[in-house]
């Protein structure tokens, strides 16, 4: 249970600021090798498809999923961490320790967030992630948060045309 989310807002805010002096590299869909998707579990079927299809070009995927108690966990065969709600989240809102660790751990080129927004800790773990390329959708109430975001309309969260827009995008960049 989470008593208040204030203080991981509070921080929230501060990793946005602090975004703007972190090193950006951009990388075309061609440079990237491993990528991380931060998603959610009521997600899952849609982005069970955008893993198949970063498999089907030779991409190595990790995937980070947040859950709730009332979510099926999805079973799935790839790398991942369980971010889950009742477990790994303490009441103040901050994800465990562990939980930062095992995530920051993984090496990618790519992080690209997948989520809703409308779980604090997903994108406080996105933000404090030492990615050097990062993507996503930026909403009207959001800072710029990603290296390449997708303007959405406030309170549309279509991860499969997201996704979408997000590979056509990198490609392009190549082909220029």
């Amino acid at each position: 249970m989470i008593l208040t989310k204030y203080f991981l807002n509070k921080k929230i805010r501060t990793l946005s600021k602090a975004l703007l002096t972190r090193a950006h590299c951009y990388r075309s869909l061609e440079d990237v090798k491993h990528i991380l998707i931060m998603c959610e579990a009521k997600d899952w079927g849609v982005i069970e498809r955008c893993i198949g299809k970063l498999k089907a070009m030779n991409k190595s995927v990790h995937i980070c999923v947040f859950t709730q108690k009332k979510d099926q966990t999805p079973i799935w065969d790839y790398a991942y961490l369980l971010v889950e709600a009742e477990k790994d989240v303490n009441i103040w809102g901050f994800p465990d320790e562990s939980v930062k660790r095992q995530l920051n751990s993984l090496s990618v080129d790519m992080l690209m967030d997948l989520t809703s927004g409308q779980y604090p800790v997903m994108r406080y773990l996105t933000l404090q992630h030492p990615a050097s390329f990062k993507v996503g959708a930026k909403r009207a109430s959001d800072d710029d948060l990603y290296d390449l975001a997708i303007v959405m309309k406030e309170g549309v969260c279509d991860n499969l045309f997201l996704f979408g827009q997000i590979i056509s995008y990198l490609q392009i960049i190549r082909s220029k």
